[in-house]
């Protein structure tokens, strides 16, 4: 029988597909901006489990954009806050968290038993997310991503096997976690075109800074348009495209 909190996706999809989305386990690496978005989305489109990993917490710079982030849930772990609030959604939803966040001693732990990922780590993180999608890539799943870019976004979808992350952004598929912690997040790798009001100079500071300008609009259309693609996919009814294709957004050029 199908949950009552479920029954108005009938129509959208049968009973099969929400039986199916009960069964499904997605990992989410990042519960910040698209990765707090998503897993809301996630709990509430039917998903029975999701896998979190964060090791930051909320602080109030966070509120403007990121789901959880509350007066309320500053200093806490961003995992433990963000399952507080999905279990507020559906509180048989099952959640295993990893509050060190993903990094090489337990990434394969992470991915066990999941059918999807997301990386949603944190774009000065970017060699964490190039070890997850190594590890995914072993494990033949699928891993997509967004990027939140003023108003506007973009989602990238990466198949086990196809075009590796390295590939797309232009780095040496050889390089280590540790050689990759030197490197910036590629910022161009990630879209064809950039607003008008953001400019090499800028990039630099902020890159320098450690810090990104970003508005909770482009923060949650990135999820709106990743879950849509992941649950299509898994579904079986349409296949997303791969990169080097991408979905890209932006309101303002």
């Amino acid at each position: 029988m199908i949950a009552k909190q479920f029954i108005r996706n009938l129509g959208i999809m049968s009973e099969q597909d929400i039986y199916l989305l009960q069964q499904t386990r997605i990992a989410i690496a990042g519960c910040g901006c698209i990765g707090g978005f998503t897993a809301e989305l996630l709990a509430r489109i039917g998903v029975g489990s999701l896998v979190l990993a964060d090791p930051d917490v909320f602080d109030e710079s966070n509120i403007n954009r990121q789901c959880a982030a509350t007066f309320q849930t500053i200093g806490i772990n961003k995992t433990k806050a963000l399952q507080d609030h999905l279990w507020s959604i559906n509180p048989r939803l099952e959640i295993i968290t990893f509050q060190e966040g993903v990094n090489t001693a337990n990434v394969t732990e992470f991915l066990k038993g999941v059918d999807y990922v997301i990386d949603a780590i944190d774009f000065f993180a970017f060699a964490n997310a190039v070890m997850l999608h190594r590890e995914a890539r072993k494990k033949k799943l699928y891993v997509i991503t967004a990027a939140a870019i003023g108003f506007g976004t973009t989602v990238l979808t990466f198949d086990p096997n196809g075009m590796t992350i390295e590939e797309y952004v232009g780095i040496a598929k050889d390089l280590s976690v540790e050689q990759m912690s030197e490197l910036s997040f590629p910022v161009y790798g990630y879209v064809d075109r950039l607003p008008s009001y953001i400019t090499d100079n800028q990039i630099s500071v902020w890159l320098s800074e450690k810090t990104i300008p970003t508005i909770s609009v482009g923060q949650a259309l990135g999820p709106g348009v990743l879950v849509s693609k992941m649950i299509l996919h898994i579904l079986g009814r349409k296949t997303p495209e791969f990169v080097p294709r991408s979905f890209q957004l932006q309101f303002e050029e």
